[in-house]
């Protein structure tokens, strides 16, 4: 191949590699059908938008204020719900089996197959299968908050127990209940839901012992745990 040749090859395939990822970083550019804008979040859905959905997304707005790093985040983080399908295949990646996802820089919120009548997300698992569509939400704006609180680099390092705690700490709930958690520890049970259920249950119990303070929290998070 020419020198010529294997620059216009170069070329191409970086616009093929930037046509591919620019979903990533703008989902929007996946066509989705239905939008709306809801408390000065931009809502993007494959199923047509329902009226509780305004609800759903201002409990979750509301969840993530009464944290005290609430207020870090970007008030209008868009937020894109997916039926499960090839938008979902394509904007996970490698995090398929996910409820739902953030991306840092565009801090966009992308939500695996819900239920907005029930306010739930399902992903098949006979335990830990089902969440709310507003604590997931909430949940994955408090990732948000993390990284605009303690900065995108600390964010990265902090453990995944602790940053997954919190995260459900503040949307209310895990995926697990007390009762079901305690049953798969009781049985050796490996679950995935398990690290988020234990990350939540010692992020609730150092709150309590340091009066509140997530910046506490975080920094002496490796001296206790």
């Amino acid at each position: 191949m020419t020198k010529a040749a294997w620059k216009w090859a170069n070329r191409g395939g970086a616009i093929v590699l930037t046509l591919l990822a620019s979903p990533l970083l703008a989902p929007q550019l996946l066509a989705f059908p239905y939008v709306t804008t809801i408390d000065g979040h931009k809502v993007y859905s494959e199923a047509p938008i329902e009226p509780g959905l305004d609800a759903i997304v201002t409990s979750a707005d509301l969840k993530v204020a009464r944290s005290p790093i609430g207020n870090s985040r970007a008030r209008d983080q868009s937020i894109f719900l997916t039926a499960g399908g090839w938008r979902w295949t394509w904007l996970a990646v490698t995090q398929r089996d996910a409820f739902a996802l953030t991306r840092p820089l565009s801090e966009a919120v992308i939500v695996n197959r819900s239920e907005q009548a029930s306010d739930s997300i399902r992903n098949g698992r006979t335990i830990g299968g089902l969440v709310t569509l507003s604590g997931t939400i909430a949940h994955e704006m408090t990732h948000g908050a993390i990284r605009a609180h303690f900065g995108l680099v600390a964010a990265q390092r902090y453990p995944r127990q602790l940053v997954k705690g919190y995260c459900d700490h503040v949307a209310g709930r895990g995926s697990l209940s007390d009762a079901d958690a305690r049953r798969l520890i009781a049985s050796r049970t490996d679950h995935p839901a398990l690290l988020y259920w234990h990350g939540r249950k010692k992020v609730e119990a150092a709150l309590v012992a340091n009066g509140g303070s997530v910046d506490a929290l975080f920094a002496n998070w490796g001296r206790r745990s």
